[in-house]
């Protein structure tokens, strides 16, 4: 623990947020580091408000001492008599009248502090708290679960403007019939929804469903396919595995689906479901005009400073904490390695780390159909990198190199993630984005992922990372 006193000056930046990502239990505020406004009253500058209230946001707010400030006697409560005052002690007659001005001033600072964004507001009480990734594939979601998430105000929206725009495209190209359209991992059903809203918008009829595993979401589904007068009972709900989904079946003959919609993203793309069960459920799109939503996602990173978070794992037992990354809405924590942005203001500098795109083409999945329950060039003994041999196709590497420009120590790295939702033809496309430095542009204020933490057991300390 470390206590912080705040100078006049403030340092550069980069030595402020290197401070902030420290354990600082208390900051130190000396009579020197106030000015006086037009009426002679204590106050701070927007730089030093903007710095405390960095800190006043922290899970856990350090103390605010005031040093050498109001000094009143013990004994009488009234202002302390300043022995031999300077001349502009002796004009200064504010402290006389209210002698705890300056502590009086930073209560209002933490009473009208400013509103909060939507994100804050959502991980309220979740800063810096490391959780393990859902694994929605081997465990059931509750439906608390779905609800926390159903709560965006962006995610759903987008995903509504990226179907409208694909139905409209596709309307064109298969003669104005009716688009077929499938939710997989359907969960309590607001994509389907927003399906529905889609369609409504463009002018486009679709035949909707909804797929769905989990059995508590199945009947929810149901209930809601019956009672919401948006599905009016025209979305056919399957319950399945969407990989061992067979695909639409109408008029008694098995359709393919036009446009296939999931969110089976995790916080880094590919940590949760997919690519694999957007693999396994492709043999149900349309060859030909078949259209992934979303159409792509990639991955990001970047190296951070967080003693916070590492402390808390030294504190944890087993030697597998070190070995699994966590979910974690960042707070108390430096980017290590920093570029010029836009406005060349410093930003932090995040690498890209690989992609994947849907559809996959169908030779890839032949030949990774072909290599199922080992090959020859692995003893029958499955693929190189792990599992029956299926999945290679999916396997990704990367080697990136940060340029560190102040020393440090690196704790980890934080991931993002990326993801075009749908790009037209026309060249209009739509994008969610966690990583901080494309996100405002693409979907600011989206809550319904925190980013990833990747811990490394040895840290990093004074010298370029090359990862």
């Amino acid at each position: 623990m470390a206590a912080l006193e705040i100078p006049r000056q403030l340092p550069q930046k980069t030595l402020q947020s290197r401070w902030y990502s420290e354990p600082v239990r208390s900051l130190v505020f000396p009579h020197t580091t106030f000015l006086r406004n037009a009426k002679g009253f204590p106050v701070l500058s927007r730089s030093h408000q903007q710095y405390l209230t960095q800190f006043m946001r922290l899970r856990q707010t350090p103390w605010i001492l005031l040093g050498d400030v109001d000094p009143i006697d013990v004994n009488s409560g009234t202002p302390a008599t300043v022995a031999d005052p300077t001349p502009a002690e002796a004009a200064n007659s504010v402290t006389a009248q209210d002698p705890v001005s300056h502590l009086r001033y930073l209560r209002h600072l933490q009473q009208t502090q400013p509103v909060r964004a939507p994100i804050e507001k959502f991980g309220q009480g979740y800063q810096d708290y490391m959780q393990s990734p859902l694994q929605p594939l081997s465990d059931n979601l509750e439906s608390v679960t779905y609800e926390v998430f159903e709560k965006d105000p962006i995610k759903y929206d987008w995903y509504e403007r990226a179907v409208a725009l694909a139905l409209k495209d596709l309307s064109a190209k298969v003669g104005g019939r009716e688009i077929v359209v499938a939710v997989v991992g359907a969960g309590r059903g607001p994509l389907v929804s927003k399906a529905l809203l889609a369609s409504k918008s463009s002018g486009v009829k679709i035949k909707a469903w909804a797929v769905e595993k989990n059995q508590n979401a199945y009947v929810h589904l149901q209930r809601r396919n019956i009672i919401d007068p948006l599905w009016n009972q025209n979305v056919t709900v399957v319950k399945t595995d969407m990989r061992a989904w067979k695909g639409p079946v109408i008029n008694g003959t098995v359709r393919k689906v036009d446009i296939l919609v999931s969110e089976l993203l995790g916080s880094f793309a590919d940590n949760e479901l997919s690519p694999e069960c957007l693999d396994g459920v492709q043999h149900v799109l349309d060859s030909d005009y078949g259209v992934n939503i979303p159409q792509s996602y990639s991955a990001h990173m970047t190296p951070i400073a967080t003693p916070r978070l590492y402390n808390d794992l030294l504190n944890r037992g087993g030697s597998e904490k070190w070995e699994i990354p966590y979910v974690v809405m960042f707070q108390q924590f430096d980017f290590l390695s920093l570029q010029a942005g836009d406005d060349q203001t410093a930003v932090a500098d995040v690498q890209d780390a690989w992609v994947f795109s849907h559809p996959v083409p169908t030779a890839v999945l032949e030949q990774a159909e072909a290599r199922r329950g080992g090959s020859a060039e692995h003893g029958g003994a499955g693929g190189a990198v792990g599992g029956d041999g299926s999945n290679e196709h999916n396997s990704r590497t990367c080697k990136v190199k940060f340029s560190i420009q102040n020393r440090g120590i690196c704790h980890g790295l934080a991931g993002y993630f990326e993801s075009v939702l749908y790009a037209s033809p026309g060249g209009e496309k739509v994008e969610l984005s966690t990583n901080p430095i494309t996100m405002e542009a693409k979907s600011c204020d989206m809550i319904s992922w925190f980013p990833i933490f990747f811990p490394l057991k040895v840290r990093l300390r004074d010298r370029p990372i090359s990862l």
